[in-house]
């Protein structure tokens, strides 16, 4: 609906603030500076309470008012503020009045403003809907509320205008603006109407316009009829009249149904109202419109005016804008009066002359249209008197004429008389009569005379007189026929006698009398020269000339004239009687006679001519008997005189227009028009002739003397054109008085219109298939048309049509059917053609009234196929019971149309056995399996699926193409095929957390509680028939305990806990697993329950009942929410709730359902237990070990839990007897061991009972073992074990930890109120460790807080855990939104087990903690005020004069201490001294002092703050140990991934690993921190790259013994070395390896910072080896105590300066020497050359040669015996497992700092790398120099087995040591090398 919305914010407004109404602002305009202003504010309280106000002044000194003073309004009273202004220039002046209650304060504003333009528009102008191309108005004022005249203007965009589009407003005035939207398009149209105004048009507000343009929906419909939707522009709504009286108004409607929701106008056309001439339908309404959701009824009116004739027509409905159009047929039928005479034929018999005989007739109106009728006759000057000739019938109205035949002469008498009938046919009787004189008798006429009459005048004996015919009849010439007629006796002759003549057409026999037309009907006998006679205006009526008519005689006898005249009457003819001999003419004079002047005069003179020789019955036979005729003569004459008018006549015709039916021009056709004479004188009228001869009148003058009078009007056309005439009568023979009548009418030949210019086009047909096509011919002549189609025999196998021949109405359109039935695959043209004629008769071909009409049919037969859009089509997942659909596109490519078949074939892959999915129906249903596909189009075909089971459904769509007639053209052939899964609603439990009471519970055992493993099971199977019997949630039950019809029974276990413990919170997150979504409940059991009326309960409960009713009643089980839909793909999280309030085991039965789907009884399970009662949770009496293989030499330690659920410790113990029983029976073997069947558990923690099982056969054991608990119960508990044979099983019993058995994830999904800290992983499979091994898994803890830094500590919660696990780092402190790795090391020792440990991560959140310290800290110290402080009051004097104790009471806060009192029996301790007593201790001075501050009087101390509660993080661990050589045996290809440390095995102590390492971490220097990353860059190629690096791992037996050999027993000497600089040794209790700048290695002193070097001699014996590989070994056992300690030895290369003297060696000469030659066999493999002082001059002695030779060789041979032994030491260190340790350690710590430093983001391992050239590696010199002597500068390196954080420049020069060692450069390096660096470790 059109609306504008009035822009308010110029109108004053209240607003109600905290119960006051007040308004929401103040203004001040048209004020002058320098005077003074003054308004109100109003304050109302509109509440129920009073309200106390204050306010505050304004702050500006413009404003002023009252002095603020609070103000009391009751409920329902007011107060007025005064404001006052006072302005001192033209300004603008803003401020407020800010009012305060107590609820809170609120601000009026306070304003002056400055007069300015200003106008006041709608913000918005909604125009609503409207239809495209119509338009909308919106009307609106605007309204200048300045002081100001403005001129304003608008600009705006189409579709929407102003009016008037700009003006001039003056001060207070407005304008009414209207808006009009008209929309060109069906789209939302938004913008915005800016209006300017002011003096420049600079100041503007905007209006914003929305409308909506829709296209109009228009339906139309017949009246009554159903709506037919405008699909096709060609649709036809056909309106049938049925036949209407003629002339009758029929009015019917046409009904337009407008869907849209806007307005539709409509325009109706009717093409053929000003284009034909016989239109008889009219629309008076031709345009309108449709409102919204409803109809209008066009009236359309039928005026038929031709009767008999069918009228179609065509009227044509538009929409605006020509959207739709709507072609509605008209057909109607024009019916005609239905007038019968009861006679034929009246014979009144023989009578004497001066006798009268009377008859009667009637005459009736079988029709129900009213009629007009008239006897032409008449009777004052006929034989033939007519009481009444003329009246008007009403429908089915009937009418008794009564005749008298008067004959005044003896002759016979026949006359047959017409009676006219309007808009009918006319209708004849036979008037026949004998009159007998005394003298003359002529033979009696009898109707049978008058039949044999018509046949002789048919053969034509009635030309000759009676008496020859009898003496041809007498000679034998004549003869007479069966029925007594007379016939030629010649048989040639006596053929076309047997033949009936013809009857003659009514009108015809009335019109054509010789008179008024120039083709009587009949053979002449006698006639008369003219018909009527007018004698005009006759002034002297004693001279009025007579005037002749001659009468002729045609027969071959003579006949006699007798005149029914009288000379007495007006008229008369003289002589009255005479006889004309054969072909003779005689003539007679007429005589007008009047009586009276200024009189109309008329008259039908009537004469009898008879053969001579019928004047005696004695001359005539009965066969040759002939009636006489009947000849009319017409005479009119009046007798005004000159000066005289004549009469005014009063008449009407029934039509001022005639419509002829349309002719051919040699036919005619008729039409009545009636007189009407509504005045009460004769009425003479005289028709002018048409000059062209095409219309003519009969009667064409005459003297009406009655109320009607019936013409008869005759169109004879010349020429096929159309005719118009206007016809000219004068009435009453004056010019004034000429009446027009207009006549229509048209000769028309037959012509048809062929549709699209007599073409038709068939699109490609398939071959051997058909297409149809409708075709159009329209009759555009006004005849109805006869056509037949002509198809020659050559076309009629390729071309028919339907139907072949018919009839066309005038302005009729039909359409036949044309089939085109290709044969080949060509271009066909074919031409049949159509011949057509006039009339409604048989169609004659040689007739010129046939034409012929050339169709030219072209088509072309082709072939094709279909195919579809989509080749698969997937449904994806359907729900079964339900349905799915998607759409199938099939198209054809062709040219052609394609009749079709679709077939589906289903196959079923799934689960089910195969004979039961055949006998399934198929699941997918086609609306559409038959049908035609148009060329170059595609039809969609809607496919249902209804699955029935949860299997894979593939429908294969096949089709077969088909002629019209139904038979197959081709093969079967695919189309495409469809797949479908059905599925049931899919849910699944993803993750579980707990708190409260069980927040100690692991993940794995709350799993294991809740039975999650099961529930995902059951939730994953298909749902049975019952389950499916309630699709959703139902009340059905009336029992208390509903029925469960699912066998999925599962339990709930809460855990138990002391009463009044914490609420048992657990959170499971369920996941829709599936692709539907899924609805799902929690029921309990009174949702299932039917609500009862009262009455109805039985108030009988069972002990179940009841606990069920107490369980619900308090609330002990809740679940929130309980009810929800989940989408595909999404997680919720449900929280179960258990209150431990009573004591005792509590169950609830709770249904969980999945709506169409599966139905789970959940049994709920709490136990609650008393403080002091010992309690053991058994979660289950039954207990699974894993699965052993048979013939193992070690089997698994396995382990039962038991925990304790109660407030006090317990001790248990287990009754092994039942195992004795085993081992007896299993020939002595401990099939079940239990390695400690006592202990105690303390209250809320767990003992593990460690077994091993170790079974003999392949099969199951069980053994029930009772389990007591001191002073407790005891508890049964079967444990079952599962023996297998590891060669039948396979790999389908692998060995693993069995982590992978359960679904408990090891992720967090469940997020917990109050978590900041997150684990990346809940749970770290080690899986299958060898023993004395080492494995490592990384975990990251993160704070996910924003502003809370946590700490965190790690646990075990065993000491038996210790001993196999250990975190680093044990703690640490996270910053918020911080993230720290955490490395998780499982040591593999002791015997082989299962381990599912569970390590707890205690978190603190150190934000709460230091505002704890805080508030601890003032509670401390507010403890101690209020330990010494006290008050004295004055009140406290006066009552005592002697000196009392100090009151150690606090006042209250805010309150003043003149409030206080104090009674007597407070005060009365002090009024004497104590007595004396023992001393009080501080704890019992403070405990009464609590008592005392608890009194009533007492000010209590402020609650002692509680430290925050920490947070526990559950860390589970699973593993399975092995024995090496069943690990080598069962994983050989996972042997290489582990290092054996075979030492452990000496060294199995007890060692605590729980303990957190103590990390000692040192200074660095630069130069270290260079020598560690390109140490780590070496390592990282070594990793990556190098494959030399994997082979030395499995060759290392093999290979010499790197550069250990440096570590010796042997004593060392010191030396004075400078003092080295600070920070250059990391740890004091580290032992640090250094390099001295000779390149000497030397061992620092843990407690002495001064390097020692090792000496550089020699070694001269094989056992300083020995010593050294001892000292290494004693160094790696350090080594391993460090890292089981968490310390660490470090190996430091450093640069150290040069001493001022040479340095004391302090090590053995072997190493020394083993060190040297180690370097010069690594570095040039060459011997050692000779100094310079030992080269020989070029005159040395020949023996002198020899010596040196001889030295030469020994040095030789001593070299190489140094060399072997060196390398046999080499080799026997690598086998050591220090060496090993030692490796694995490096390799481990650089994998951990290249993982932490990727983490934290400081290195892209991922980043793109790139190809770098390097400079050419420089040679070696021998012996090597120590870096320091290449380069000062050179960088450290330092290897470190703890970890260490790793410098920005380190990880810089790692990127380059990379990039050195692959060739590549990291992308994200940026630092460059200007020389090649190399670190070389000597082996």
């Amino acid at each position: 609906m059109p609306a504008a919305v009035a822009n308010s914010r110029n109108s004053l407004q209240r607003m109600n603030c905290y119960g006051i109404e007040v308004v929401d602002g103040v203004t001040w305009k048209g004020w002058e500076p320098g005077a003074e202003y003054t308004k109100n504010i109003i304050l109302k309280n509109v509440n129920v309470k009073t309200k106390k106000i204050k306010y505050n002044s304004p702050k500006s000194r413009f404003f002023s008012t009252l002095y603020p003073q609070p103000i009391t309004l009751s409920a329902g009273t007011s107060y007025t503020l005064p404001v006052t202004f006072r302005p001192l220039e033209k300004n603008i002046y803003e401020d407020f009045i800010e009012f305060e209650t107590t609820e809170g304060p609120f601000k009026v504003p306070i304003r002056a403003v400055l007069p300015k333009h200003e106008l006041a528009v709608p913000d918005h102008l909604q125009f609503g809907m409207c239809a495209a191309q119509d338009s909308v108005e919106v009307t609106f004022d605007i309204h200048n509320v300045s002081e100001l005249t403005t001129p304003f203007e608008w600009k705006i965009r189409e579709p929407f205008t102003v009016v008037p589009p700009e003006g001039t407003l003056d001060p207070k005035s407005s304008c009414r603006i209207t808006a009009t939207f008209r929309p060109k398009a069906a789209i939302v149209y938004e913008t915005t109407a800016v209006v300017r105004y002011g003096n420049d048009l600079n100041c503007f507000r905007t209006v914003k316009l929305e409308g909506i343009g829709k296209y109009p929906h228009l339906l139309v419909s017949g009246s009554g009829k159903s709506s037919k939707i405008l699909d096709n522009l060609n649709t036809e709504a056909v309106i049938q009249f049925g036949p209407i009286p003629i002339s009758h108004r029929v009015e019917k409607h046409i009904e337009l149904h407008n869907l849209s929701p806007v307005n539709a106008p409509f325009t109706v056309e009717h093409p053929t109202a000003n284009t034909r001439m016989d239109t008889v339908f009219s629309l008076p309404q031709k345009t309108g419109v449709v409102p919204p959701q409803s109809l209008v009824k066009i009236p359309v009116i039928f005026n038929p005016q031709i009767v008999g004739e069918r009228s179609i027509d065509y009227v044509n409905v538009q929409a605006i804008g020509n959207i739709s159009k709507t072609v509605v047929k008209l057909v109607g039928n024009c019916k005609g009066p239905c007038i019968t005479l009861s006679h034929k034929v009246i014979n009144f018999g023989r009578i004497d002359t001066g006798d009268t005989q009377t008859r009667t007739m009637s005459i009736c109106n079988e029709s129900d249209v009213e009629a007009t009728y008239q006897f032409i006759i008449d009777c004052e000057e006929s034989v033939f008197k007519f009481e009444k000739f003329s009246g008007v019938l009403k429908p089915k109205e009937s009418n008794t004429i009564i005749t008298h035949f008067i004959p005044s002469q003896p002759i016979n008498y026949y006359r047959r008389i017409t009676c006219l009938v309007q808009n009918q046919d006319p209708l004849f009787v036979d008037m026949i009569g004998t009159c007998h004189a005394e003298q003359v008798k002529p033979g009696v006429l009898q109707p049978h005379h008058l039949d044999s009459y018509r046949v002789h005048v048919s053969r034509g004996f009635s030309v000759f007189p009676p008496e020859q015919l009898n003496e041809l009849l007498k000679e034998g010439k004549l003869q007479l026929d069966p029925e007594g007629h007379l016939m030629m006796q010649q048989a040639e002759s006596v053929e076309e006698y047997l033949h009936a003549p013809q009857p003659i057409p009514a009108m015809h026999e009335f019109f054509n009398d010789g008179h008024y037309s120039d083709k009587p009907h009949t053979t002449p006998h006698v006639t008369l020269d003219t018909g009527s006679m007018d004698f005009g205006r006759c002034v002297n009526l004693r001279l009025i000339e007579p005037k002749t008519v001659n009468v002729t005689n045609h027969t071959k006898g003579k006949i006699s004239i007798h005149w029914m005249t009288n000379t007495n009457n007006t008229f008369f003819v003289t002589p009255a009687t005479c006889d004309i001999p054969p072909l003779k003419t005689f003539s007679f004079q007429v005589t007008f006679k009047p009586s009276v002047p200024n009189q109309f005069f008329g008259a039908e003179l009537e004469c009898y001519a008879s053969y001579k020789s019928m004047r005696d019955y004695r001359l005539v036979q009965d066969e040759t008997f002939c009636p006489p005729w009947c000849l009319t003569l017409n005479t009119v004459g009046h007798t005004f005189q000159p000066g005289n008018e004549t009469f005014l006549p009063r008449f009407n015709f029934d039509s001022q227009k005639l419509v002829l039916p349309a002719i051919d021009t040699t036919e005619t056709v008729f039409r009545t028009l009636v007189l009407n004479n509504t005045g009460t004188t004769p009425i003479h009228y005289a028709f002018e002739s048409d000059p062209t001869g095409t219309y003519s009148v009969k009667p064409n003058k005459g003297l009406l003397k009655d109320r009607n009078q019936l013409f008869v009007i005759k169109m004879a056309p010349k020429a096929a054109k159309k005719h118009l005439h206007l016809l000219k009568v004068k009435i009453n023979d004056a010019d004034k008085h000429i009446h027009e009548v207009s006549l229509l009418g048209s000769a028309e030949t037959p012509e048809i219109l062929l549709e699209n210019e007599g073409c038709l086009y068939f699109k490609p047909t398939c071959v051997g298939t058909s297409s149809q096509r409708p075709y159009k011919l329209k009759n555009i002549s006004r005849t109805p048309i006869n056509f037949e189609w002509k198809i020659s025999p050559a076309d009629r196998q390729y071309l028919s049509v339907e139907p072949l021949s018919g009839c066309i109405l005038p302005n009729e359109s039909m359409a036949q059917v044309w089939t085109f039935v290709p044969q080949e695959h060509e271009k066909y043209v074919l031409k049949p053609h159509v011949m057509v004629c006039a009339g409604k008769g048989d169609i004659d071909k040689h007739s010129a009234k046939t034409k012929t009409f050339t169709l030219r049919v072209l088509g072309e037969g082709s072939s094709g196929d279909i195919r579809a859009e989509q080749i698969k089509i997937d449904f994806s997942n359907v729900l079964i019971g339900s349905s799915a659909s998607k759409e199938i596109v099939v198209y054809n490519d062709n040219d052609c149309d394609l009749h079709y078949q679709l077939f589906v074939d289903q196959s079923i892959e799934g689960p089910y056995p195969e004979h039961e999915t055949l006998r399934d129906p198929v699941a997918l249903e086609l609306d559409q399996t038959v049908g035609v596909l148009p060329a170059r189009s595609k039809v969609v075909i809607l496919g249902t699926v209804r699955p029935i089971r949860r299997v894979n459904y593939t429908f294969n769509i096949a089709y077969e193409l088909k002629t019209p007639q139904g038979s197959q053209v081709n093969e079967a052939v695919q189309l495409c095929q469809m797949s479908a899964v059905g599925v049931y609603p899919s849910l699944a439990v993803t993750d579980a957390r707990c708190y409260g009471s069980a927040s100690g519970v692991s993940k794995a055992r709350l799993w294991s509680l809740f039975s999650l493993d099961n529930l995902n099971v059951c939730l994953d199977a298909d749902p049975s028939s019952e389950e499916l019997m309630y699709s959703v949630i139902t009340r059905h039950s009336t029992r208390r305990r509903p029925p469960v019809y699912t066998r999925a029974i599962l339990d709930f276990n809460f855990g138990a806990a002391p009463v009044n413990s914490e609420e048992c919170v657990v959170h499971l997150m369920i996941e829709n697993t599936g692709a539907l979504a899924t609805e799902w409940a929690f029921l309990f059991p009174t949702d299932l329950q039917l609500e009862l009326e009262y009455w109805a309960e039985t108030g009988e409960f069972d002990e179940e009942e009841l606990h069920e009713m107490r369980v619900m009643d308090n609330k002990l089980f809740s679940v929130e929410p309980n009810q929800g839909t989940l989408a595909p793909g999404q997680c919720q999280t449900i929280t179960f709730t258990y209150r431990h309030d009573f004591p005792g085991t509590d169950r609830l039965p709770v249904l969980f359902k999945l709506m169409r789907g599966r139905e789970i009884l959940l049994n709920f399970i709490g136990v609650t237990v008393d403080p002091d009662k010992k309690y053991v949770h058994f979660p289950s009496n039954k207990h699974m070990f894993y699965p052993v293989p048979i013939g193992a030499t070690a089997n698994p330690k396995q382990v039962y839990e038991l925990y304790n659920g109660g407030a006090v410790p317990i001790q248990y113990e287990l009754d092994l007897t039942a195992l004795e029983y085993i081992r007896q029976e299993n020939f002595n073997h401990k099939v079940f061991q239990c390695l400690n069947p006592r202990g105690e558990i303390l209250p809320g923690r767990t003992a593990f009972v460690e077994w091993i099982f170790s079974p003999l056969e392949a099969k199951t054991y069980m053994v029930d073992v009772p389990i007591h608990i001191i002073n407790g119960d005891t508890a049964l508990i079967t444990f079952t074990g599962v023996g297998y044979d590891k060669r039948i099983m396979g790999d389908t019993m692998p060995l693993t930890d069995q982590h992978d058995l359960t679904g408990v994830p090891a992720v967090q999904s469940v997020p917990v109120p109050g978590q900041l800290v997150y684990l990346s992983q809940e749970r770290v499979s080690f899986s299958n460790v060898p023993l004395f091994s080492l494995s490592r898994r990384p975990i990251y803890i993160t704070n996910r807080s924003t502003s809370h830094v946590v700490s965190y500590e790690w646990y075990v919660t065993s000491e038996a855990d210790s001993q196999v696990v250990d975190i680093q780092p044990v703690s640490g402190v996270l910053q918020p939104m911080e993230s720290t790795l955490c490395k998780v090391t499982f040591i593999s020792i002791g015997e082989p087990s299962f381990y599912d440990l569970d390590v707890v991560c205690e978190v603190t959140d150190e934000t709460e903690m230091a505002a704890y310290r805080r508030e601890l800290a003032d509670w401390e110290k507010e403890r101690e005020r209020q330990k010494y402080e006290f008050t004295i009051t004055e009140k406290d004097l006066e009552k005592r004069e002697k000196r009392v104790r100090p009151c150690k009471k606090l006042s209250r806060q805010g309150t003043d201490s003149s409030e206080r009192s104090y009674s007597d029996s407070d005060l009365k301790r002090y009024q004497t001294l104590p007595p004396i007593k023992p001393q009080k201790t501080e704890k019992d001075i403070d405990e009464q002092r609590e008592r005392e501050r608890k009194t009533e009087t007492g000010t209590p101390l402020w609650n002692k703050p509680q430290p925050p509660e920490t947070f526990l993080l559950h860390l589970g661990i699973t593993a399975r140990t092995h024995t090496i050589a069943e690990f080598q045996s069962n994983f050989p290809n996972e042997v290489q991934n582990f290092f054996i440390d075979r030492s452990m095995s000496e060294k199995q102590g007890p060692t605590v690993r729980g303990a957190a390492p103590e990390m000692l971490v040192g200074p660095c220097s630069p130069e270290e921190r260079e020598t560690i990353s390109f140490i780590m860059g070496n390592i990282m190629r070594g990793l990556l790259d190098d494959h030399d690096f994997h082979e030395a791992l499995r060759d290392i037996h093999r290979e010499p013994v790197p550069y250990f050999c440096q570590f010796s027993d042997r004593p060392m000497r010191t030396t004075s070395i400078p003092q080295l600089e600070e920070g250059e040794v990391t740890d004091a209790e580290e032992g640090v390896l250094v390099k001295s700048p000779t390149g000497e290695l030397v061992l620092a002193s843990p407690k002495i910072q001064t390097p020692v070097p090792v000496a550089e001699e020699r070694p001269k014996s094989v056992e300083s080896g020995k010593h050294s590989i001892s000292k290494q070994s004693s160094l790696r056992g350090s080594g391993m105590g460090s890292r089981a300690s968490g310390k660490s030895v470090s190996i430091v290369e450093k640069p150290i300066s040069p001493p001022a003297q040479p340095p004391v060696a302090m090590a053995t000469e072997e190493v020394a020497a083993e060190e040297y030659h180690d370097e010069t066999l690594e570095e040039t493999d060459l011997p050692v050359a000779k100094s310079p002082d030992e080269e020989d001059p070029a005159t040395d002695q020949s023996d002198e040669l020899m010596a040196s030779r001889a030295a030469e060789t020994e040095v030789q041979y001593q070299q190489s015996l140094q060399a072997e032994k060196h390398l046999m030491d080499r080799q026997m260190l690598k086998r050591l497992p220090e060496f090993g340790c030692f490796l694995e350690a490096i390799v481990e710590n650089a994998v951990h700092n290249i993982v932490l430093e990727a983490s934290t983001g400081d290195v892209n391992l991922t980043a793109r790398p790139r190809m770098v050239a390097l400079p050419p590696k420089p040679p070696t010199p021998t012996p090597v120099p120590s870096i320091a002597e290449k380069d000062p500068h050179a960088p450290s390196v330092r290897i470190s087995a703890a970890s260490s954080p790793v410098s920005a420049r380190t990880r810089t020069d790692m990127e380059s040591v990379r990039s050195e060692s692959h060739r590549v450069e990291s992308a994200g390096s940026k630092t460059s090398h200007s020389r090649a660096s190399r670190v070389t470790i000597s082996k």
